[in-house]
Parts: C-alpha cells; structure tokens; sequence
C-alpha cells in the first residue's frame, strides 16, 4: 500500500498574494468614440475563407472523395482486380 500524503501547511495559503490589475498611465478620455472602420476593410482582412463561408464544408466533401479514389486507385495498383469483391 501506498504511504498517505501528508497535510498541507494551511498558513501558506493565507499569506498568498493575489495581483491586482495595475492603474493606467492616462485617464480614459471622455466621449472620444472608436473610429468606424469601412466595410471593404473587413472584407479585405476576412480571407477567403471568411468571405465564402461554403468553401469549408467544399472542401472537407472534397478530401473525403479525394482519400476515397486514392484508395480505390491504390488497391487497384497494387494488384487487386476489383476493390469491391
């Protein structure tokens, strides 16, 4: 059997520090609003995948078919005459 593991020092955890956030430097400046960014921005940003949200599940559809022929061209090199026998 196994020896069990001994207590914990209990005063350690209460003499732990937690961090606190720091102050900032300048104050938060009142009414300034965040500038509007264009919509041509995003969409440049966006990438092509954000931009055509059907090329995800295109190509996962693709690669499925693709690793499905690969297999049946690679048994078929390999010396089998029919896959599905």
């Amino acid at each position: 059997m196994s020896t069990p593991t001994p207590a914990r020092d209990t005063d350690r955890a209460r003499t732990t520090a937690v961090p606190r956030p720091r102050p900032p430097v300048e104050p938060p400046v009142e009414g300034a609003a965040a500038p509007q960014r264009e919509q041509t921005a995003a969409d440049e940003t966006a990438g092509r995948f954000g931009r055509h949200p059907w090329l995800v599940p295109a190509t996962a559809i693709a690669c499925v078919v693709a690793v499905f022929l690969a297999m049946v061209l690679l048994t078929w090199a390999a010396g089998g005459g029919t896959p599905f026998d």
